[in-house]
């Protein structure tokens, strides 16, 4: 999946842009000499304000006679524009896009973990504030690294993609059903669930559709790491939920990029 930049320097200008989302699809313009393919699904990044305070989201491509739009789902348009609220209550707020991986806000990542883009992220949801509450409940250090659930029946693929994302510092649980992972994820607190498709009985399809449906873990990212590799397959995944979509085999640095652009956007790498 690759991205696409819009930058607005001017908060009320994206404010207006988004204003009246509700419960239909945002659409944007294409930025210009953006080349897009009729149903492709992109990630779309937002720089706001002289602070450059940046977020994201999974868009799906839409080419028409009058030129192609990028569609983004209703729970994200309303996201956005919570973000672009929030900056407005706190333009001031250090968040600046950097080139190297860095700090966020004032705090560096936990031990080891290593931020491949070093893009910027909003202040806490209601959500990422009982996720923090849940932590401190359990007696989770602050400070503590984000935790990763891997769920896919086949061992050597929980095996290897543990082993990468404890090398950058990352805390990684396993489970090889959707159903031991539903119980996890009810129990313990996951920061991040990288989810097969194929899974025994209940499918990872299933699970992303009854992880959006609960409040209690509706916000927690889900990125699948799937052979599905067709386009009516990824249109389903995030259909039901999923932030991002990986087909196997995989690279490892795009894989460890994306996993930390999902943490990144729930400021999960600071620990709570």
């Amino acid at each position: 999946m690759r991205s696409v930049l819009y930058r607005f320097p001017d908060l009320a200008q994206f404010e207006q842009m988004i204003a009246g989302v509700g419960d239909t699809e945002l659409e944007l313009g294409m930025p210009s000499g953006e080349v897009i393919e009729d149903g492709e699904w992109v990630l779309a990044i937002f720089e706001l304000g002289r602070g450059r305070r940046a977020t994201s989201c999974a868009a799906r491509a839409a080419v028409s006679p009058v030129g192609g739009r990028l569609l983004c789902a209703p729970r994200e348009g309303r996201r956005l524009a919570d973000f672009a609220q929030k900056q407005v209550l706190n333009p001031s707020g250090p968040s600046r896009l950097s080139s190297e991986p860095g700090p966020l806000r004032s705090s560096a990542p936990p031990a080891g973990a290593r931020d491949p883009s070093g893009i910027s992220t909003p202040p806490p949801s209601p959500a990422e504030v009982r996720q923090a509450a849940l932590r401190r409940e359990s007696g989770r250090p602050a400070g503590e690294p984000a935790r990763v659930l891997v769920v896919d029946d086949d061992p050597d693929i929980r095996e290897v993609v543990t082993a990468m994302l404890e090398a950058v510092g990352l805390c990684v649980m396993q489970s090889e059903s959707a159903e031991d992972a539903l119980t996890r994820v009810q129990s313990e607190v996951v920061d991040l669930l990288v989810l097969d498709w194929n899974l025994p009985r209940m499918t990872g399809l299933d699970l992303c559709r009854i992880i959006r449906r609960q409040p209690g873990l509706s916000h927690v990212p889900v990125l699948f790491l799937t052979a599905n590799a067709s386009s009516q397959d990824m249109v389903d995944a995030f259909a039901s939920g999923a932030d991002d979509y990986v087909v196997k085999p995989f690279r490892a640095p795009e894989l460890g990029a994306r996993i930390f652009s999902l943490l990144r956007r729930g400021r999960l790498l600071l620990g709570g």
